[in-house]
């Protein structure tokens, strides 16, 4: 009868060490994947610290043209455009990363009828809008891309400006002031 007890205590033994295992996989399998979720939020927020941002500098048609701005290269497969609060699926050629001073032309699938507000969002929640067939000049407190070259000191300032891949000499842009568009 001892070789039975044996025998039961025996396989209770490695049972109970089989679920020891498995217990052990399933909360390190947990916890690895938890870590591994919690370095790729990091990274992101890492990523969008570095003051991203772009700005729409044409509109022509079904043609809409942006340029990066700020701080990081941006990916263009996330960006979304909408016209008047509808998604438009839009095309562009080249790789999909948008380094800093860079600009893209996006072709909508259809064009925006005047007065209609384009509104791009891009990597982490940068983005910019634009009005179809709005007026802008200087001195209305808005500072359109265009009015930066124009020298449209009421209006910008190389804080808006410096940055946008253009030496805009008119508003007092330099190698000195604004390194980023002054090479």
């Amino acid at each position: 009868m001892r070789g039975v007890n044996v025998i039961i205590g025996e396989i209770y033994l490695i049972s109970l060490v089989v679920v020891v295992i498995s217990f052990t996989l399933v909360f390190y399998q947990t916890t690895l994947y938890n870590v591994e979720g919690n370095m790729e939020q990091e990274e992101k927020a890492r990523y969008c610290n570095q003051m991203s941002n772009f700005m729409i500098s044409d509109v022509v048609s079904r043609n809409v043209t942006i340029v990066n701005t700020g701080g990081t290269e941006l990916n263009i497969d996330n960006f979304l455009i909408y016209v008047s609060s509808n998604n438009i699926h839009y095309i562009y050629a080249g790789d999909n990363i948008l380094d800093i001073g860079e600009s893209v032309t996006f072709e909508l699938a259809v064009k925006p009828p005047d007065n209609s507000e384009i509104k791009i969002i891009g990597d982490c929640e940068s983005g910019d809008l634009f009005v179809i067939g709005s007026v802008h000049f200087c001195g209305d407190a808005n500072c359109d891309p265009k009015e930066c070259s124009e020298g449209c000191i009421l209006d910008c300032n190389m804080t808006y400006c410096c940055g946008n891949g253009y030496c805009d000499s008119a508003i007092g842009e330099t190698n000195v002031t604004c390194l980023a568009d002054c090479p």
